[in-house]
């Protein structure tokens, strides 16, 4: 979808490959969709403003909203890994400069859990960045874990 500001031609992201996936095992956890592909805007002025897309506004049943990214980390996992982290460090800065008290997780397979974040390097950027995580199976089309629980 590709929307128009005055002087720039603005295009959504394209969805993880595995968007889908997640949304169905969020919706199968008892979790309601509140939005997809749901934007923030950031700046003062046209040459300043910003959209980022946060691929997931989800509710609990017990009413616990919660913001998702999708990352199926499906190549280069270090690479990846780097992408993630600064995505999600600009997100969560976006997030706490409009003062937007809502938990952000990135949603990984269990793949990539048990590859690139069980070792050293993926352990280390969890534990200094107190990254949280939503494990799912994209096979089973199940969430396994929180982390931490929201």
């Amino acid at each position: 979808m590709i929307r128009h500001n005055k002087e720039r031609v603005e295009s959504m992201p394209a969805k993880d490959i595995d968007h889908d996936i997640v949304v169905h095992c969020l919706k199968q956890s008892g979790w309601t969709i509140l939005a997809e592909q749901n934007y923030i805007s950031i700046g003062d002025s046209s040459e300043s403003h910003r959209r980022l897309y946060i691929d997931i506004q989800a509710q609990s049943h017990n009413g616990k909203i919660v913001l998702i990214e999708v990352k199926a980390l499906d190549r280069s996992p270090v690479h990846q890994l780097m992408e993630l982290l600064g995505q999600y460090l600009v997100y969560r800065a976006a997030l706490d400069y409009l003062e937007i008290d809502v938990p952000l997780y990135v949603a990984v397979p269990v793949t990539a859990y048990q590859g690139i974040f069980s070792h050293i390097l993926g352990q280390q950027i969890m534990q200094q960045h107190a990254l949280p995580l939503m494990i799912y199976d994209p096979v089973q089309e199940a969430i396994l874990q929180w982390m931490p629980q929201p």
